[in-house]
């Protein structure tokens, strides 16, 4: 499994659209591979979903994200998993615990409704648990 996740100076970036940089990550059975650096730089918003999809990558972690991209990006059959915040080390090792959902990742939405919406929809979906 591919993990992808939108950097800025060590940290989950704050908005996926305008992310210049992209940690992808190699897991299987719990071990974590060396993440490999992507620019994303020269690609327009409307190309991100497809830059994901030609990496591998299987779940996107991220900060905010627009509706119509976080659709492009469901549309391949990526699970996301945004409005998260932190380091990216942390958020890595709290995903493959199943420790995501702790308040320290968080991320503060100036529109608490998506925040809300979120946790339902992850309630019903589900993390998804390595085996």
């Amino acid at each position: 499994m591919k993990v992808a996740i939108p950097v800025w100076n060590g940290y989950v970036s704050n908005v996926f659209d305008f992310a210049s940089r992209l940690w992808v990550v190699e897991i299987e059975k719990d071990r974590q591979g060396s993440p490999v650096e992507v620019s994303l730089r020269n690609a327009p918003i409307v190309q991100r979903a497809a830059v994901l999809k030609e990496l591998g990558a299987d779940v996107l972690i991220c900060g905010a994200v627009s509706r119509s991209l976080a659709q492009m990006v469901t549309a391949y059959g990526i699970e996301m998993l945004p409005f998260v915040t932190g380091r990216v080390e942390d958020v890595l090792q709290a995903y493959l615990r199943g420790q995501l959902q702790q308040a320290q990742f968080a991320m503060v939405c100036p529109w608490q409704g998506a925040r809300r919406g979120f946790r339902r929809w992850r309630r019903r979906r589900g993390q998804k648990r390595l085996s």
